[in-house]
């Protein structure tokens, strides 16, 4: 209806699922008892009725073999609550789906209060789709929201940033903050939007969509620690980590958070103090140990943070990085972030055994290759290793 490619399929049918398997017996069988079974990358439902929705979401009441529209009277809105015979042609709309959509209104399927109390989750798909799609709210529906927002601090976290990022990442993501904010929500699932609500979504709103980067943002302005994310949502580890990063060094004004520099076995990083002075060398270093991806989301986060927070131009911070940035990709140095001389190659140089001392070497390698990438030969960096050796002995 929206001239949208759909992500997936569900389709409907009038029979029970043991009968979808006997067409199907390889089809899996996950959410069975609610008249899912998948085939492919495809959900076969049957036509049912639900009751009582014991824990907000599932029902403890499945009875299959209903008419269409009873199947479809029990979603959450009517833009959702259309069928479509691919046979056909014919759209089955008994609840004025597709005029809602023409005139983009979100509507809920009877009364609004009901269909939250069923799902709470229904009230973040209902900013999320407004946000996402361009909708208004239903009068009705906004006093639900209102009214039943406190329902969503009963539903698990992962469920809850399911929405929420989708929010986060959309093209008009402001408005949903915004919105977020309004009607009560972030109150409830995102306490660090009240903080400073218009700061969060200028911030957000003027970067690239990228979760982790939108999050650390969040984080950053409203300065709130990243574990507290972490623990709510159940956030996967790695996505953590980045989130964490980003929000520690954010700071417009600085360059790096010293509490988020590798910890090595001598400390060259913090000794040489060129990360406060060379763009490139800190460049590189960010390559190095986290990647290309992290210091463009850095670069966005600093800029972002900035403008949230009311200020015009360009921080230090980010200038800084933009410089170091420039020096590495619009340079013909050679590769940095391999070392030519492995540990391998340092116990054979060294006739050493693997060990503390191994780690000290590596390591100063890594800083003169860092400091100076065209170093980054296997001949120079072994008579580098063996003038440290003499050195250190």
């Amino acid at each position: 209806m929206l001239g949208k490619q759909p992500l997936d399929w569900d389709i409907a049918v009038n029979m029970d699922p043991h009968q979808v398997l006997r067409v199907f017996p390889g089809a899996c069988t996950v959410g069975i008892e609610y008249g899912r079974v998948s085939v492919g990358d495809v959900d076969v439902v049957s036509l049912r009725a639900e009751k009582d929705y014991h824990d907000k979401r599932h029902p403890s009441q499945v009875m299959f073999g209903v008419p269409l529209e009873k199947d479809l009277e029990r979603r959450d809105f009517t833009i959702n609550a259309m069928a479509w015979d691919p046979f056909t042609g014919e759209i089955f709309d008994p609840f004025g789906g597709l005029n809602d959509l023409e005139r983009r209104a979100l509507v809920c399927v009877g009364l609004a209060s009901e269909r939250f109390e069923e799902d709470p989750l229904r009230i973040l798909r209902a900013v999320r789709l407004k946000t996402c799609l361009g909708l208004n709210l239903d009068a009705e529906l906004v006093e639900a929201i209102r009214a039943c927002k406190g329902l969503l601090s009963q539903l698990p976290g992962e469920r809850v940033f399911a929405e929420v990022k989708r929010i986060l990442v959309s093209p008009s993501a402001y408005q949903g903050i915004v919105d977020l904010y309004e009607y009560g929500i972030s109150a409830v699932v995102l306490p660090e939007v009240d903080k400073a609500p218009n700061q969060a979504a200028v911030g957000i709103s003027v970067c690239q969509p990228d979760l982790a980067t939108r999050l650390g943002v969040l984080l950053g302005i409203t300065e709130t620690d990243a574990d507290i994310l972490k623990l709510r949502f159940n956030l996967p580890v790695s996505l953590a980590k980045e989130v964490e990063w980003l929000a520690l060094n954010c700071d417009p004004e600085i360059i790096l958070d010293k509490r988020t520099l590798p910890k090595g076995h001598s400390g060259l990083w913090k000794q040489s103090q060129a990360y406060n002075s060379d763009p490139g060398y800190l460049a590189r270093r960010i390559v190095y140990h986290w990647g290309t991806r992290q210091l463009e989301r850095l670069m966005e986060a600093k800029r972002a943070v900035w403008l949230g927070l009311g200020n015009s131009g360009l921080p230090k911070g980010y200038l800084f990085l933009a410089a170091g940035f420039w020096s590495v990709f619009n340079s013909e140095c050679q590769d940095f972030t391999n070392i030519a001389l492995d540990g391998n190659g340092i116990m054979e140089r060294l006739g050493v055994e693997q060990g503390e001392v191994v780690g000290e070497a590596l390591e100063y390698l890594e800083d003169v290759v860092l400091q100076n990438p065209k170093m980054n030969e296997k001949q120079t960096l072994s008579q580098v290793l063996l003038e440290w050796w003499r050195k250190r002995t």
